[in-house]
């Protein structure tokens, strides 16, 4: 949307036509810059969308969204009805209203259509696992030298699209977007208003399986940003160790570019070490990079976010090769120290069972010579495969030689007690509920103690975390996702 307000401004004439509907107490003078669903974060020249959830219903607080400088709202029409008398008893409070049958639906037309003024690159993240951490690499890479635009958190569904690119601003030569999906569809829809030229396939493992059906669901459910590739002749980046991935993706006649161990593929993986809070790789055996954390499975994502860059149009050689300034989000083996000699990490921001063995990983391979217990919850939303994923990891766990297990949800009781018919780990005990989990550690913990928690979100595994640290806020060690 260009108008005389510049380029990237909101025109509500222009979005009035494009939603078939009338602009209601117009002000040329108050052009919209932004959009939003949450008069707590809305800022000032916003478009407030009200929209109606299953708790909240956003016309409730369309009088605070103009106190606080909204430049216009979307809002049904039967509100509009209801209210008209009042709003326009009160309009010098109000100003630019668009009634629709639908704000939600409106909100992503006219993301579309406001994305369709800017010549950005897109660039769509996907896969199983790893899409955030993928997209802060990608974004800390592209934004060492170009202006970019990214997705916040994991602003990655049909609502948090949209409400990104209306951030876009003329000088942004990049977008950068995770696509975020719990059934097919919907990585189509959110594609086509990204319009990406370069999109990244983390991977792809048991996830949402409750949504998607079946693993082959959720392989064609991926690959429709591949579909959105070729439209726009661009470029996907695959992980060469998923064999199924590329085949279905060469089928699609999508031009690609694989990263990974294997020496045919594009960006080569090697030398991999976490170390001292550091993780090293090399790249192609040339370049070599660094970032702060423990996490050692991240170099994978790390290496896709090179391979996307230079798909990008950026090279190797123009990245530094040390990574000082990334930011991981939260809840991603995250490293903390509750007490002395103690060392507790975050990985509870989710979990699949792809994420799980990445994760226990790279656990293994932290250094410290004491005792690395683990502390995990149920992977959730497997569906049918519940019970055949959570034995599976307990067998897995079984060959680790960690010296601790304790679990607490439905279905992590059956990797605990596939683990307790062999003995290993020498501790293994299953928890009836988060409280006794946390009493138990409590008294149970050591110096030298190393402690992963892992589960899915809704488990909220951090809140055994918080209950075992002090009233002093933990010294924060490293981070990473």
């Amino acid at each position: 949307m260009n108008t005389a307000h510049g380029p990237g401004a909101f025109n509500f004439e222009q979005a009035a036509v494009r939603l078939k509907s009338e602009l209601i107490l117009p002000d040329p003078l108050k052009p919209g810059s932004g959009a939003s669903i949450d008069t707590r974060t809305l800022g000032a020249g916003d478009v407030f969308f009200a929209l109606r959830g299953n708790h909240q219903d956003g016309h409730d607080h369309l009088w605070e969204a103009f106190r606080r400088g909204a430049s216009g709202a979307v809002i049904r029409k039967d509100y509009l009805k209801k209210t008209r008398e009042r709003i326009f008893r009160e309009r010098s409070l109000f100003h630019n209203l668009i009634p629709v049958a639908d704000p939600e639906a409106a909100l992503r037309d006219l993301s579309a259509l406001f994305r369709s003024g800017f010549s950005a690159v897109g660039l769509g993240v996907t896969g199983s696992v790893g899409k955030t951490s993928t997209k802060e690499f990608l974004s800390f890479l592209l934004g060492q030298k170009y202006p970019v635009l990214s997705s916040r958190g994991n602003y990655n569904n049909h609502l948090g699209l949209p409400l990104t690119l209306f951030r876009l601003k003329p000088e942004h030569l990049y977008c950068i977007a995770e696509l975020g999906a719990s059934r097919r569809g919907e990585i189509r829809k959110l594609s086509a208003l990204l319009k990406p030229r370069v999109g990244i396939i983390t991977g792809v493992s048991a996830a949402h399986l409750e949504g998607f059906g079946s693993l082959d669901s959720v392989y064609e459910a991926k690959l429709e940003l591949a579909d959105a590739l070729v439209q726009q002749k661009g470029t996907l980046v695959l992980p060469d160790w998923d064999p199924e991935l590329i085949q279905r993706a060469r089928r699609r006649k999508v031009s690609l570019l694989l990263f990974g161990k294997n020496r045919a593929s594009d960006f080569r993986l090697s030398r991999v070490q976490s170390q001292d809070g550091w993780v090293t790789f090399e790249v192609n055996d040339r370049w070599e990079f660094k970032f702060p954390g423990y996490a050692s499975f991240q170099a994978e994502n790390a290496l896709a976010a090179l391979a996307a860059s230079f798909a990008a149009g950026a090279a190797l050689g123009d990245w530094p090769s040390v990574w000082k300034e990334i930011e991981f989000p939260k809840g991603r083996f995250e490293v903390f120290s509750p007490r002395a000699g103690v060392r507790f990490i975050n990985d509870c921001y989710n979990a699949n069972p792809y994420s799980f063995e990445k994760s226990l990983e790279a656990f293994r391979a932290v250094e410290g010579s004491g005792r690395k217990i683990l502390v995990l919850g149920d992977m959730l939303e497997l569906g049918s495969h519940s019970l055949d994923y959570h034995r599976k990891l307990g067998k897995s766990i079984r060959e680790m030689k960690f010296q601790g297990l304790l679990t607490v949800g439905h279905w992590m009781r059956e990797a605990t007690l596939i683990c307790e018919k062999e003995g290993n780990p020498p501790l293994t005990l299953h928890f009836e509920d988060k409280g006794m989990l946390s009493h138990f550690l409590a008294n149970f913990l050591k110096p030298g103690d190393q402690v992963l928690f892992k589960g899915s979100r809704a488990m909220k595994l951090e809140e055994v975390i918080r209950a075992l640290l002090p009233a002093v806020s933990a010294q924060r060690l490293s981070h990473s996702l």
